[in-house]
């Protein structure tokens, strides 16, 4: 790191950054403003405008210099875990951090599924776990074979299926180059260790691993998003997490169990092991997502503040941004950007149904179900613009405006006045509780706009299943949704109140 580049880092805080920390709130003024007139008004925006725009994300930034630029990347990179995984691509040429330079000496032999090439005496023919041929149920004589059975059985469903080979291919992988053994080989013992090498890999130091497995971690760990026709795929792109590590073990048992019961194999060398996956160092926290959500009783404190406030189209408005954003989960950009084309008449089923059809990231469409109710909030915030209902409103007509101020007086709310609107509805919100319910009154002043978002998420998984949840909130992957899930606490919290009523 150059000395310049060092001076930068040192002027920004090393404290831990939340998906919704404040920028303004953490970086001086003078790197705050540029972000801020850009719209980039927390970590979160921060991370996203790197990760869509890449390395050269900061050229439109008036203001922002190169160094300066590099710097937040590697403020992220050190302080944002939990915002999201800093590469190599989100710096220049000349500012990549040494540890995320690509090394291209990778091993050949470690490839995706399709281009494995496996060694003539590991295929897995002459395994001594194969089962006799006369009572196979399976078209295979190899492992391979088998494998390939298996995903076309199994995993019909697209993402099922990317999920069986993922696991799948690492733990062949595995058997093949790190115990040069077929799959058809491997016995209990080998099984126990494939759990002990996924909760040392990548996070083990390179004397330590070398002195219990064969092959370095970085023979499996490359680059995120690398394309698996690129000679630099690797199996592995970080340490994998508990759930992770659980997953990746209960796919290969079910891979086996396949193979047993169609007669390929004998046993099934996963029997022996305990499904339970130890938590490591440091796993097993609180999730930080449930708790940048507003309870019950604190969203009722915030309607009956809501209910307090003079009326006019300002109540109405706040009345809307609360509806989309904890009502139906949207994001910021997504309030800001609604229009009342957005809400159509659908069938669904036998039945016409009005919904909201969401422009998410990506240009994707996501569509929600509105109650009466919602579309009543909607009809008397648009009446007190003078306006018909939402049905009968020009399409492109903004759900959310300005009160006629700034550079397009009466336009659609930005996404930096929706935060500012909320920022001062939780923060009168927090005053008038500040007496009466002090700690209410500070979790209100530490809400920010994605806190709404959040509490949809929470309190729609205690009713949906995730799946669902995911395709409501326009995620990309369930991994993310499952991020707003803490079975584990919320099983401690009942057991723990019911032994208080014990007493």
């Amino acid at each position: 790191m150059s000395d310049t580049l060092a001076s930068y880092r040192n002027r920004l805080p090393s404290t831990p950054l939340a998906y919704d920390t404040v920028l303004a709130r953490v970086l001086p003024p003078d790197w705050a403003a540029p972000l801020t007139a850009q719209e980039i008004l927390t970590a979160e925006d921060l991370y996203e405008a790197a990760a869509n725009g890449g390395a050269t994300w900061f050229r439109h930034v008036v203001g922002l210099t190169q160094e300066q630029a590099q710097a937040l990347m590697l403020w992220l990179m050190e302080c944002g875990d939990d915002v999201g995984e800093v590469t190599a691509r989100f710096f220049l040429p000349n500012f990549v951090p040494e540890h995320l330079k690509v090394d291209t000496t990778v091993n050949p032999d470690i490839a995706p599924f399709e281009r494995l090439v496996v060694p003539p005496n590991l295929s897995g023919e002459t395994g001594i776990n194969r089962a006799p041929t006369v009572g196979c149920a399976l078209e295979a004589t190899c492992d391979r074979e088998a494998i390939s059975a298996w995903l076309l059985a199994r995993a019909t469903n697209p993402n099922t299926q990317a999920a069986y080979r993922k696991e799948a291919e690492r733990f062949w992988a595995w058997c093949l180059f790190e115990r040069q053994r077929a799959l058809s080989d491997i016995k209990a013992g080998d099984a126990a260790l494939y759990l002990r090498w996924l909760e040392g890999l990548g996070r083990t130091e390179p004397d330590a691993w070398s002195a219990h497995w064969r092959l370095p971690q970085a023979d499996w760990v490359g680059p995120k998003n690398t394309p698996r026709t690129s000679p630099l795929w690797r199996p592995f792109n970080s340490p994998l997490s508990a759930t992770s590590r659980h997953s990746a073990v209960v796919i290969v048992r079910q891979l086996y169990n396949f193979l047993k019961k169609t007669g390929y194999l004998i046993f099934n060398p996963f029997d022996q092991v305990s499904a339970k996956v130890p938590l490591l160092p440091g796993e097993g926290v609180p999730k930080a997502f449930s708790d940048r959500s507003l309870t019950e009783n604190q969203w009722r404190v915030l309607e009956d503040h809501l209910d307090t406030l003079p009326e006019g189209y300002p109540q109405a408005r706040l009345r809307v941004i609360l509806l989309l954003g904890q009502g139906l989960g949207m994001r910021a950009s997504e309030i800001a950007a609604s229009q009342t084309q957005w809400v159509v008449e659908r069938r669904v089923g036998l039945k016409v149904r009005t919904a909201i059809e969401i422009l998410g990231k990506g240009g994707k469409v996501r569509r929600l179900p509105l109650t009466q109710r919602q579309v009543d909030v909607i009809n008397e915030s648009l009446a007190w613009r003078n306006l018909p209902v939402v049905t009968q409103c020009p399409p492109d007509t903004p759900l959310v405006v300005n009160l006629n101020r700034g550079r397009n007086p009466g336009g659609a709310l930005s996404r930096s006045g929706v935060y500012r609107v909320l920022e001062g509805f939780f923060s009168s919100a927090a005053e008038a509780l500040a007496t009466t319910h002090p700690a209410d009154a500070a979790k209100l002043r530490a809400a920010s706009t994605h806190w709404l978002r959040h509490t949809f998420a929470v309190e729609a998984l205690s009713e949906m299943s995730v799946n669902v949840v995911q395709v409501a909130m326009g995620h990309a992957s369930v991994a993310t949704t499952g991020r707003y899930l803490n079975p584990d606490e919320e099983v401690i919290s009942e057991a723990l109140e019911k032994l208080d009523r014990k007493h």
